[in-house]
């Protein structure tokens, strides 16, 4: 399976996946045209699904800091923020350069607002599987995760450390790729259908609120690709917003 075969196959899988287990929510896609590329957001609103934004990017002779030369990327990138907040936010960060230096990266993770430990422990266990199966330390497979999603001044990390973090990944590991993102999907919808209809109180709403502002915060003053988006002005802000705000917040 080539990276062009995974996108599209998974932006089906986990847009039907995602509409299936909101029970009533709508999906509304939008295009951009962009210097030197295109991108496409499918987003979908309603029932247990307060907002999922699904975002596929492509540009083509671009350059990057310290790569030499110009490259053609891709980012496939996934936001579910779900209504009830026993259902945890679900991160799915996927790009990568598809010209030589060809490279993949992930980053796959939960964001809980009330934590339901039996919930990360079934999405640790299955990525564990994952690791074992390729090879992988379990450990260094999350490295990372917790220090990326934060901020000096949280008083913990959005990230659980229960998916993964794969850099530079090579043509040959494109099955692995392939393999965490659908056993992490697979995961984060069975917990989505598992725990949606869980009454919850206006403290556990606010937890929900909160960490939504939180995630909030880290995309628009942390993360360095959306800083550099905005430096470099090539990306409409509306798409930014679409892809990655969340729904609701408080700070």
């Amino acid at each position: 399976m080539t990276v062009d075969e995974f996108v599209k196959n998974m932006k089906q899988k986990a847009s039907k996946g995602l509409l299936e287990v909101s029970g009533t929510g709508k999906l509304f896609e939008r295009t951009w045209t962009l210097p030197k590329g295109h991108a496409e957001i499918m987003v979908i609103r309603g029932g247990a699904i307060e907002k999922a934004a699904i975002l596929h990017m492509v540009r083509q002779g671009v350059t990057m800091p310290d790569i030499t030369g110009d490259v053609d990327t891709f980012v496939f990138q996934m936001e579910v923020f779900p209504e009830n907040p026993y259902c945890p936010m679900g991160h799915f960060n996927t790009e990568g350069i598809t010209r030589e230096p060809r490279f993949y990266n992930m980053n796959l993770d939960l964001f809980p607002a009330v934590r339901v430990e039996e919930d990360l422990r079934a999405m640790k266990a299955a990525m564990d599987v994952v690791a074992d199966r390729f090879g992988r330390d379990r450990e260094k497979m999350r490295e990372g995760l917790d220090t990326h999603y934060t901020m000096e001044h949280f008083t913990f990390p959005l990230a659980t450390k229960v998916g993964c973090k794969l850099m530079e990944l090579k043509d040959e590991d494109l099955d692995l790729f392939v393999t965490a993102y659908e056993t992490f999907l697979g995961v984060y919808l069975d917990i989505i259908s598992k725990r949606k209809g869980i009454a919850y109180n206006e403290s556990e709403m606010q937890l929900k609120l909160e960490r939504n502002g939180k995630w909030l915060q880290y995309m628009t003053l942390k993360d360095g690709a959306i800083r550099g988006a905005l430096e470099r002005g090539m990306t409409p802000l509306e798409l930014l917003i679409e892809m990655g705000f969340p729904p609701s917040a408080v700070f």
